[in-house]
């Protein structure tokens, strides 16, 4: 009997599948050819000793994450997410979270409520390093302070790290609207399903424009993420949003401008920025289970490297992972 790369590579040559497209395991992300050169993205090559690191803002004596403060401002210039989420209602809290691998992916992840059993939207590229990032306690995912970008460790070599780094320089991208589509690879959720052909030169501009800023963070900070059972699927309401600060002081950071308009942002390009607003909400939802919900967290996370091998992970080799924008 043929083993499943046999089978796969047949049915792609018959035109019914993409070699990309498995549909389950891990697969190497293939770029258009010069696809990161076209929009001035320069890979790491052998430059990747220094591509990850971790930190986590200092809190106050009530829990409250200090993003201003020295050591944070001085380090991270990116993607930083810090909040818990909360049950809309005391019925709703610790709910069972688990992983459906007879689902597809963005649709895997369940949660049981008294008498309803509801689905999550968030694919398993996106799931999976995330669930690593909030095990590791750390709150910044991406970083770009200096000559390059330097990824959360979950984040290395994956889709989700790579669109991270497209969401955190897309000021300097060029056509930063198509970002996406460098990835040669039919991804669901990316570069196959909805909004993954939709293009707004215009909303780009305008975003690309207010992000003329010199320090900049995709954040969550005092977002109130709520989240509950909602006709057959989980909701998680609360959006991430930018803001501006000035740090060129010796002293703590200041915020100095916020954009928070959240369909302006992710019409922007909804495949970069969706994605960031998916890994925002169910980071503060992970969080909440960690930390309120141990017994189901705990629960979780064995359900996710138990159906590991049915997840749809999407791999590049560091040497391909993105290292600077010109």
């Amino acid at each position: 009997m043929p083993g499943l790369g046999a089978l796969a590579a047949v049915v792609a040559l018959l035109g019914f599948l993409s070699i990309g497209m498995v549909e389950a395991g891990e697969t190497q992300i293939v770029f258009a050819e010069r696809g990161l050169e076209e929009l001035g993205i320069t890979a790491a090559g052998r430059r990747t000793r220094h591509l990850t690191f971790e930190h986590t803002a200092r809190r106050d004596v009530t829990g409250t994450p200090d993003l201003m403060a020295v050591e944070t401002v001085t380090v991270v210039g990116g993607v930083i997410f810090v909040e818990q989420a909360r049950p809309r209602s005391a019925e709703y809290a610790c709910p069972g979270v688990d992983i459906d691998p007879a689902g597809t992916s963005g649709q895997r992840l369940t949660a049981s409520f008294p008498d309803q059993r509801v689905t999550g939207t968030i694919y398993d590229w996106e799931l999976e390093p995330l669930v690593r990032f909030v095990r590791s306690g750390s709150d910044a995912l991406f970083t770009y302070m200096g000559v390059h970008g330097e990824y959360h460790k979950a984040f290395a070599g994956n889709l989700a790290g790579f669109n991270l780094f497209l969401l955190d320089t897309f000021r300097s991208l060029r056509s930063p609207e198509r970002a996406h589509l460098a990835v040669n690879t039919q991804v669901p959720g990316y570069t196959a399903g909805p909004g993954s052909d939709r293009i707004d030169e215009q909303a780009a501009g305008e975003l690309t424009r207010w992000m003329r800023r010199s320090h900049l963070m995709f954040t969550d900070l005092d977002v109130d993420f709520v989240f509950g059972p909602e006709q057959g699927e989980l909701v998680v309401d609360g959006d991430p949003y930018w803001i501006a600060l000035d740090s060129r002081r010796r002293g703590p950071g200041r915020i100095t401008g916020r954009f928070d308009d959240a369909a302006a942002t992710l019409a922007a390009n909804p495949v970069v920025f969706g994605s960031g607003f998916r890994l925002a909400k169910y980071a503060a939802l992970f969080r909440y289970l960690k930390t309120d919900c141990p017994l189901q967290w705990r629960a979780f996370r064995g359900s996710v490297a138990q159906h590991r091998r049915e997840l749809d992970l999407y791999t590049i080799p560091m040497r391909r992972m993105p290292y600077a924008v010109r």
